[in-house]
């Protein structure tokens, strides 16, 4: 536990630690809705992975350009948006 804590204090595991719940949270409300539950994610894996092309693409007006690997790709698809501004959150911060 203590080992945990003293990982957790560091700014950039405090981050990816908070990015991984926002993944989980965001899949349990895709899957939490009782009707439409494959368009919603459909519709949130694709605006995440479209905008992280985007991004990728136009890269020099953010100053961020994201890799395109699986954890990139997966964390788009799963988080959606919010995990492409995740994403840009933690680079931004990374010591």
């Amino acid at each position: 536990m203590e080992k945990l804590l003293q990982f957790l204090t560091e700014p950039a595991h405090l981050l990816t630690a908070t990015a991984a719940a926002a993944c989980l949270w965001m899949l349990h409300e895709y899957l939490r809705r009782r009707k439409h539950r494959l368009l919603a994610f459909v519709i949130g894996s694709g605006s995440g992975i479209a905008l992280l092309l985007l991004i990728r693409l136009h890269g020099g007006m953010f100053g961020f350009y994201p890799r395109l690997s699986l954890p990139e790709l997966g964390t788009a698809a799963v988080c959606g948006i919010p995990g492409v501004l995740l994403l840009w959150l933690l680079e931004r911060l990374r010591i």
